[in-house]
């Protein structure tokens, strides 16, 4: 049943402490004093927005209750955790009164029950709760200090999936008790004396905010000199003295660190593409404007988000390659935080007791119509327009008429133009450049050379066409003719067992024009298609590959529907795929052999869009000098979803044999849970390793689905307060963290100067603040710099409209409006101050927004808006350590910084 615990608060970090240890297991009873809130507590809704929260108080159900009454909350408790409020007074001191008051209630407690501390509190406040405790005549009572580190937006996965656990007491049997509460989560374990574990928490907020303020300052020098922050912040975070966490002017950040041959599914626009690391690195830089593909656990399934930065430090020390039944494996550094069922973990920990998550479930629907593919793009690379003979739709050119053709043809024949046109009436044909003086439709036609065979102009990618793709991954290649140097498409089949897969390769071809030979061999059967044109537009443009060892699947059939992606698998096991009994049957199993990684790892990810976790084994057969990489499908389930990767003529045979199982047997090495599989870990390396490694933040997920699908850890975000109190209290002047809190609070302030260096007097300008809260993914507005900037705006006489999608400051604001839309916000506004880093912030620069706009001006606090899409589409612009971007004459440049974003207590 797990122990009773009892909790007092529920704020963010009660709340989502009572949840956690109720998914646990435990039984618990949070306690707080606003009937409102436990009210709504007691229907389910949570009182703030904490993205995973409702649904793990759903999932828990009665392991977790809400009460207004102390005692119901502490009767029969073993433990009992202080998560109250600890604010600021006005002397700056932490405010320690809900702490007390807390004590005052803790009647009735039984012998052997322990006080553990949650709260942000100085140091030394453990020996004066302690000393309280005996005073009221509670010496049986245990202490522990046990503090927090819950970041808002990701607070939930924090605390399921901590980084460490920090455990401080006075008896070691207290500590004891603490630990074994928090079984199920796999964390480091740092056990502490009080004030230790109190410091632990202050520190490292307080060197978090140093590294923020320190670059925030650095951005301030940019804008005077010209220089770009994002640039430099890139160049220090490459020393391996310093690292790349938290030097991103106005955000935190942070980053994994894997091996370059580590691959992730990008999206780059509209075009999606699977990439290496290093690859990734090489073409894009620092990330900026690219896609990766992510999962959260509270999501539909992976999904595709903008990465906030990609960087490559070298590293020479250990690696981890962890390894999992299922053959997925992954390299990475030592010290690189993995996903696992129980919680992150770094690699060095992982056991073969972890599961770590593998992406399914990608859906897309299919389009009203199959989309078209251009062949004719390829025609540019190897022919010369006039080279080029068309043969338009039946019809086409006697609706235009000789007397126009004649005509349009006119400068390309002068002599013989009417002749010329009888011709091409006559035979239906004319050249690519006098199509294209006629504007003819050409998306029907069909093209030919003297010297090149027939090849349409599209071809439509149907379930058909992808079919024949996935013949050509398992027997095509596309071999180069020594006597002209024409590179020509072939499919090899077995001589006599594949002749319906011969056929359909042959009709294909010929219902769009293009001839396709058949030869036979005694050991093979060939079937060759001639046109030139046809195979540099399949191996080239569409992307497959020239021989087994260079395969790969297209880009385009990543944004296919699911019913494509299996028609492309169906077509590769149908080539060169099979199915068997295990160990003479019922069980079946499917598996597919390929020596192109490339082509393993697409096709592990693409049965994973369609819900299918496919094995991997790597080895080598009989004579071969290269790895080959085997998929194995099984389990009856899954074995029934594939039907189609078997003969027509066999499936009746594998359901007949699934049929006889007493028991549906399912695969070994993988348990799915929501929208993951989870894969159990078979082995866990290290080795010495010397090169680049590579770090990839995918705010807000934090994660990333790496190669053949596994999903890693990339940051782990935490809140900042301070430790200046402490010093202050305890005589010493910490003149570092003094700096640290007044660049924090100046970075704030500033922003209204930089309003004014374009704006003038702000006496009568309407000022557009979008985002309220203190970060995105959350509705707190406590410390939010939107506090203060509406503040000094009002001051200065200004009229402030103010928008965020789930923060409601209308207690906090006054004298403020507040808008339900961004456009709403801005219009006829002077100016659009972004101050938090919501996601729909970043297409900002919009037609319909400069549009609303008095003035067109962006003070971008976050750096989420693209400089050059506002300079193009009309905006002033302003951001953080940023070169100021204006298409407005006469506007002066700026040198003043940004809003400092700092996580208030939880």
């Amino acid at each position: 049943m797990g122990e009773r615990i009892a909790v007092f608060g529920a704020g963010y970090a009660g709340l989502v402490t009572g949840a956690g240890f109720a998914d646990l297991g435990h039984q618990v009873v949070v306690r707080d004093v606003v009937p409102d809130k436990v009210d709504a507590l007691r229907a389910g809704r949570v009182p703030f927005h904490e993205p995973g929260l409702e649904e793990v108080i759903a999932r828990v159900g009665g392991r977790l209750r809400f009460t207004l009454d102390s005692q119901e909350a502490v009767e029969g408790a073993r433990f009992v955790f202080v998560c109250v409020g600890t604010p600021a007074t006005y002397s700056g001191d932490a405010d320690l009164s809900a702490v007390w008051t807390v004590l005052d209630e803790l009647r009735n407690l039984a012998d052997g029950a322990v006080v553990v501390m949650k709260s942000t509190v100085p140091v030394g406040t453990g020996d004066k709760v302690r000393a309280a405790l005996d005073a009221r005549g509670l010496t049986h009572i245990g202490y522990v200090s046990n503090p927090e580190f819950l970041a808002e937006g990701s607070a939930v996965k924090d605390f399921l999936e901590p980084d460490r656990i920090v455990i401080g007491s006075f008896q070691e049997a207290d500590g004891d008790a603490v630990e074994r509460l928090h079984e199920g989560l796999e964390a480091p374990i740092v056990r502490t004396d009080v004030p230790s574990a109190e410091m632990v928490k202050l520190a490292a907020n307080a060197y978090l905010g140093t590294r923020i303020s320190f670059i925030n300052e650095i951005a301030n020098v940019c804008e005077l000199v010209g220089a770009d922050v994002e640039k430099v912040a890139w160049g220090m975070g490459l020393d391996s003295r310093i690292g790349t966490r938290y030097l991103q002017a106005g955000i935190g950040f942070g980053g994994s660190c894997l091996v370059g041959e580590e691959t992730v599914l990008v999206r780059d626009g509209r075009a999606i593409r699977l990439a290496t690391l290093e690859d990734l690195f090489e073409s894009t830089g620092d990330g900026n404007d690219i896609e990766i593909l992510t999962w959260r656990p509270d999501g539909d399934g992976a999904e595709f988000l903008p990465v906030a930065l990609l960087t490559r430090r070298h590293y020479e020390g250990d690696v981890i390659d962890v390894k999992t039944k299922m053959g997925r494996r992954v390299t990475c550094t030592a010290d690189h935080p993995l996903i696992t069922r129980k919680g992150r973990r770094l690699a060095d920990e992982i056991t073969t007791d972890d599961w770590l998550p593998l992406a399914q479930g990608r859906a897309r629907t299919s389009p009203a119509r199959p989309r078209r593919m251009n062949v004719i793009r390829a025609f540019e690379s190897i022919v010369a327009p006039h080279s080029v003979i068309v043969r338009p739709a039946a019809g086409e050119l006697a609706a235009i008429g000789a007397r126009e053709i004649g005509d349009a043809v006119a400068h390309l024949s002068p002599s013989r133009s009417e002749e010329r046109a009888a011709s091409i009436l006559r035979n239906g044909t004319l050249r690519l450049d006098e199509a294209a003086e006629l504007d003819i439709e050409i998306e029907d036609a069909t093209f030919a050379t003297a010297r090149a065979a027939s090849a349409p102009a599209t071809i439509d990618a149907d379930a058909g066409f992808w079919r024949i793709v996935g013949l050509y991954l398992a027997e095509g290649h596309a071999p180069v003719d020594p006597r002209n140097g024409h590179r020509r498409l072939q499919w090899c089949f077995h001589p006599t067992q594949e002749q319906d897969l011969v056929h359909e390769v042959v009709a294909f071809w010929a219902s769009y024009g293009v001839e396709a030979s058949v030869y036979r061999a005694p050991t093979t059967t060939i079937v060759r298609v001639s046109s030139r044109i046809v195979a540099e537009w399949w191996v080239n443009d569409l992307g497959l590959g020239r021989n087994c060892y260079e395969q790969r699947l297209p880009d385009s059939i990543w944004d296919e529907s699911n019913h494509h992606k299996l028609a492309v698998l169906t077509g590769a096991w149908l080539g060169d795929g099979s199915w068997s009994f295990v160990n003479g049957g019922p069980s079946i199993v499917f598996e597919y052999g390929t020596v192109s990684r490339e082509l393993a790892d697409g096709m592990l990810r693409l049965l994973g869009d369609v819900g299918i976790v496919a094995r991997l084994k790597i080895g080598r057969t009989a004579k071969s000098t290269t790895d080959t990489y085997w998929l194995v499908i099984s389990g009856a389930d899954q074995v029934e979803r594939v039907l189609t990767f078997a003969p027509e003529e066999q499936r009746s045979a594998i359901v007949e044999s699934l049929a006889r199982q007493t028991k549906r047997i399912a695969p070994t090495g993988y348990i799915r849970d929501c929208n993951a599989a989870w894969l159990r870990v078979s082995e866990v390396k290290r080795r010495p390793f010397s090169g680049f490694v590579y770090s990839l933040e995918v705010p807000p997920t934090h994660s990333f689905a790496t190669t053949g699908g596994l999903i890693v850890s990339n940051c782990f975000p935490k809140d900042i307060s301070f430790l200046k109190l402490l010093a202050g209290n305890s005589g010493y002047h910490f003149q570092l963290l003094n700096s640290v809190i007044e660049v924090n609070e100046l970075q704030k302030r500033r922003v209204v100067s930089k309003l004014q260096k374009h704006l003038g007097s702000l006496r009568g300008k309407t000022i557009a603040l979008l985002g309220l809260a203190f970060k995105a993914n959350t509705d707190d507005m406590r410390e939010a710099p939107s506090i203060v900037l509406a503040s000094r705006l009002l001051a200065e006489g200004a009229d402030v409209r103010t928008w965020d999608p789930v923060a409601d400051a209308s207690s906090i604001l006054r004298g403020v409006t507040f808008a339900d839309t961004v456009l709403e916000a801005v219009r006829d506004a002077d100016a659009a101050v972004v101050v938090t880093g919501w996601d729909e912030l970043r297409d900002l620069p919009r037609a319909e927004i400069r549009d609303a706009m008095r003035v067109p001006l962006i003070v971008d606090g976050r750096n989420v808006v693209d400089p050059e899409a506002a300079k193009s589409a009309g905006f002033t612009y302003e951001g953080i350590g940023r070169a100021s971007t204006s298409p407005l004459a006469g506007l002066p440049e700026t040198d003043e910084p940004v809003i400092a974003e700092h996580s208030p207590e939880a």
